[in-house]
């Protein structure tokens, strides 16, 4: 049989009316059981006699089952071109997918991790590794500054402790991590998505050939949570890295019973560049409708400006005026906890670093259990193998089993409602449709 609409044989086919379509694997099907089953008429319009005329605007994202191969034996049909189209969309689709849930599966042990790091630094007391002999060869070595300058970007600071005597190893894990996490931040850029990889290669080939490169307005199709998360994360273990050295440093000043001139010496901070990092991930936070990062990132900004306090650098002028900036950071931040069920529980950590500001005595704010275990719901988030939805702000979620909703939940990202009841979405809830709404402009 090679015509599975008329249940017709290779015999019976008028190969003048209905062509046989012959793929790299054998098998023999015509022009109009191929072209069913591949949905042509979802993306073309179609002439009578089965030419393209052209696209049916943009296709739906996520939408496919799977990747469509051939109905006989399932091998990719890679190779004809009449379905390039189809099946160039639908690899995206499947790159995405495994991005998202990768780098959903990714994170999720690295925030933890992290957590048990700022547990660790709080709970063990430190020890200052004994200054190597005079006559000992490390002496020449090592680092002993009179003066602790923490100005300038979040790497020289961390690489300034690093390197400093007698600290390690008690930061030995929570850099080694730092590194992890810097490598994750990279891994889900903008730059490193499918589709944006696609969107660069068609850029790259319009440009050189002549043509208008400028036919997408924003490189960032998908909203990538993962990016904003890596880059609370990044800005979470730095403040933790500084504010416990700062402790340290705090509780070893005036002792004479260290040989480390560091141990004695002033402390100088301008933490602009980290403050900045943290201003610019609540901007992108809610332009994402991302509250929880949003929050993170105000409260961060106001631990910092609590870090300042500490340095002779700032006047008591420039004090005020930070910490007025960061009471305003700490007020959007509670505003921010009213706008979902998971974002409450932020409001314990923000009336936290609230008393951290008003306290003249300095120490570390650590995050909640509620806000951990919102985390860990993100693990289960994407373990769905059914069709791909997203909630009324574009975040995108599975549903498994037959794929169609049966039960409502909540978005561990925003709050809203997903999911559904009997195979009818809840409102709001759609097929994720974003991130292809853009595909019809793209060619190569």
């Amino acid at each position: 049989m090679v015509d599975f609409i008329e249940c017709s044989t290779y015999r019976e086919v008028d190969l003048n009316a209905n062509p046989i379509i012959v793929p790299a694997c054998g098998h023999h099907l015509t022009f109009t059981s191929m072209d069913g089953h591949m949905g042509m008429s979802a993306f073309y319009q179609m002439h009578d006699d089965g030419a393209v005329e052209s696209l049916i605007g943009a296709s739906s994202p996520f939408s496919a089952e799977d990747l469509k191969g051939c109905p006989m034996c399932r091998l990719p049909l890679r190779d004809i071109h009449r379905y390039s189209w189809i099946v160039k969309r639908g690899l995206i689709d499947e790159a995405t997918k495994r991005f998202i849930v990768w780098a959903n599966g990714s994170f999720v042990p690295l925030e933890s991790r992290l957590s048990d790091q700022e547990l660790y630094l709080m709970d063990v007391a430190f020890t200052l590794l004994p200054k190597p002999r005079e006559t000992d060869a490390r002496q020449s070595a090592i680092y002993d500054p009179q003066e602790l300058d923490f100005r300038g970007s979040p790497d020289a600071q961390v690489r300034q402790i690093r390197h400093l005597a007698g600290v390690a190893p008690r930061f030995d894990s929570i850099l080694g991590l730092r590194s992890e996490i810097r490598t994750f931040l990279r891994q889900v850029s903008e730059a490193e998505q499918p589709f944006c990889k696609v969107y660069q290669m068609v850029k790259d080939i319009r440009r050189s050939t002549g043509e208008t490169v400028d036919f997408l307005a924003d490189d960032s199709i998908l909203r990538v949570r993962e990016r904003l998360l890596a880059s609370s994360l990044a800005i979470r273990c730095d403040l933790t890295i500084l504010s416990d050295f700062i402790k340290i440093h705090q509780s070893l000043k005036g002792s004479r019973g260290s040989s480390y001139k560091w141990t004695r010496a002033t402390v100088t901070l301008d933490l602009a560049q980290n403050r900045q990092k943290c201003l610019g991930l609540a901007k992108d936070a809610m332009g994402q409708d991302q509250p929880m990062q949003e929050i993170e990132a105000r409260i961060y900004f106001a631990r910092y400006v609590a870090l300042e306090r500490v340095s002779v650098l700032n006047n008591l002028d420039s004090m005020r005026d930070l910490a007025k900036e960061a009471e305003d950071q700490l007020s959007l931040a509670k505003a921010a906890c009213t706008r979902s069920r998971n974002t409450k529980a932020m409001l314990v950590e923000v009336e936290n670093v609230e008393k951290l500001m008003r306290d003249s005595v300095f120490y570390t704010v650590t995050s909640n259990e509620e806000k951990r275990a919102v985390y860990a719901a993100m693990a289960m988030e994407f373990r769905g193998t059914g069709h791909w939805y997203s909630c009324v702000h574009g975040h995108p979620f599975t549903v498994g089993e037959c794929g169609m909703p049966m039960e409502t939940s909540v978005c561990p990202q925003c709050g809203a409602q997903v999911g559904g009841q009997s195979h009818r979405p809840a409102e709001g809830v759609m097929r994720a449709t974003e991130f292809e709404a853009q595909f019809g402009a793209m060619a190569i």
